[in-house]
């Protein structure tokens, strides 16, 4: 008589991880290793000098406030901000930590989600970083540059301050997860928007660059006002550089083996 065999798949039994504690932890991963740390101070530097630059370029003090310092101050981490959500993202498999990682949590569309969330709070950190900075120099400005003092700010620019910013964040941690390369993440992010400037340079192609274009739709979201046609133009770049590359990402780290 043959045994008998049990063809019911295992349960796994026990308490899930809260989302919450994958979120601290993955926080945590975006400034514990040395390249993210060297990078947040490249950040930070850059962002410090670009803030006070106004105060050696302006003859005027009447163009010396708070807004025109956080647009000088954004140059300094719109750039290199995204690279946070790339190493992020593909920190799991340069650095060979996938496997302890999945063993623990092997939900891994949950762990990228965790991702993409620490990197947006940390964008959030950094852009409120931006504004504190940028006060202090009006400070500054006002008593040693004849600054004008002003403290005005538009709330539609603000939300579109931080609408850019996760944006470009979550490009950088949608090409991380599609490529799973560091590098070859980095180099698609400076790469593809030089490709669509060139593409707008072929008349027969002139009316679709504004549909594919991330920086020129994101532009006016900056300034917090944008047309009905704009509107458009960002909602079609996005779903083609954010989303698209973001969901592609999930579905090959979900198949990925790990080694």
């Amino acid at each position: 008589m043959s045994a008998v065999t049990d063809t019911h798949p295992a349960v796994l039994e026990g308490e899930r991880i809260p989302f919450l504690r994958h979120v601290r932890v993955e926080l945590r991963k975006t400034v514990d290793t040395r390249a993210s740390a060297w990078l947040l101070i490249a950040i930070a530097v850059i962002t410090i000098g670009a803030t006070a630059l106004p105060l050696f370029l302006t003859d005027d003090g009447s163009g010396l406030d708070w807004a025109s310092f956080v647009l000088f101050a954004s140059s300094g981490w719109s750039f290199l901000l995204p690279f946070i959500g790339v190493m992020a993202a593909t920190g799991e498999w340069t650095q060979r930590t996938a496997l302890a990682t999945f063993a623990l949590e092997p939900r891994r569309t949950l762990v990228n989600l965790a991702k993409l969330i620490a990197s947006l709070v940390l964008g959030v950190a950094m852009v409120a970083a931006t504004y504190l900075a940028a006060a202090v120099v009006n400070v500054i400005g006002i008593a040693f540059f004849d600054g004008s003092g002003s403290w005005e700010l538009d709330g539609g620019g603000v939300l579109g301050y931080l609408g850019t910013m996760a944006l470009y964040v979550t490009l950088g941690v949608g090409l991380g997860l599609l490529l799973l390369s560091t590098p070859l993440a980095i180099v698609a992010f400076v790469a593809l928007p030089l490709l669509v400037s060139v593409l707008a340079l072929i008349p027969a192609l002139s009316d679709l660059v504004p549909w594919i274009d991330l920086t020129g739709a994101s532009l006016p979201l900056m300034d917090g006002s944008l047309t009905a046609t704009e509107w458009a133009h960002l909602a079609t770049a996005t779903l083609l550089w954010c989303a698209a590359p973001l969901l592609l990402g999930f579905w090959r780290t979900s198949r990925r083996e790990v080694a």
